[in-house]
């Protein structure tokens, strides 16, 4: 089976799928178009490539939008459908029909949190919304979330799940302030065995070392 991730050079939305597939040991293309950031806070962006093959219709199978998925000529278009379709594939959806439930529903609750980020990052006093957010509103939802999680270091049963690799992304790679993040886990003693164990696999380290240094 052929597949082939396609997204810009950025980690963004791809990079929890390009985690499971180097915790999974798959190779695939990993396609990045190229970006040249202008202006971060008005989100100006050079993406001739992507432009072009826009405007000549290669991307009308992923609504014109990336990243989408190839799979032997077959289009799967938005990030979460890919990171649940690699999970599958590669084993990483738990032993059972409810351990699989119980992985996507972390899963949802992570794209709650960052649901209610975006409002903290447009907040008109975004210092004071910020510090908010990681010292108190974070540290709720993430003190709560110890309740979904095992403490043997795994979220859901006794394997490396999509729910691991989610919550791994999610402290370390989604937030700007990383160190802040890291800092909101200390009451959530489950969660952190999660984030150091998902580090210290070999395949992690060793994707952490290698990856494209990007911008964000």
């Amino acid at each position: 089976m052929n597949m082939k991730l396609v997204y810009f050079n950025v980690r963004g939305l791809a990079e929890t799928s390009r985690m499971i597939f180097a915790l999974a040991e798959q190779e695939y293309e990993d396609f990045r178009y190229p970006l040249e950031v202008v202006d971060m806070a008005t989100h100006q962006m050079v993406k001739e490539e992507f432009d072009k093959d826009k405007s000549d219709g290669k991307l009308v199978s992923s609504l014109n939008k990336v990243p989408y998925l190839e799979v032997d000529n077959q289009i799967i278009p938005q990030s979460k459908t890919i990171e649940r379709f690699l999970a599958s594939r590669f084993n990483m959806m738990g032993e059972s029909d409810i351990e699989r439930a119980k992985i996507d529903s972390i899963c949802e609750c992570v794209r709650d949190f960052k649901d209610m980020y975006q409002k903290v990052r447009i907040a008109e006093d975004k210092s004071t919304a910020m510090n908010e957010w990681f010292t108190v509103t974070l540290v709720e939802r993430l003190t709560l979330l110890e309740n979904l999680l095992g403490d043997n270091g795994f979220s859901v049963g006794s394997t490396t799940s999509l729910s691991d690799v989610v919550l791994y992304s999610f402290i370390t790679n989604f937030f700007d302030n990383k160190e802040a993040s890291m800092n909101a886990t200390l009451a959530a003693p489950n969660l952190r065995k999660i984030i150091n164990r998902v580090h210290s696999l070999p395949q992690m380290v060793q994707w952490l070392e290698n990856r494209p240094q990007t911008d964000f």
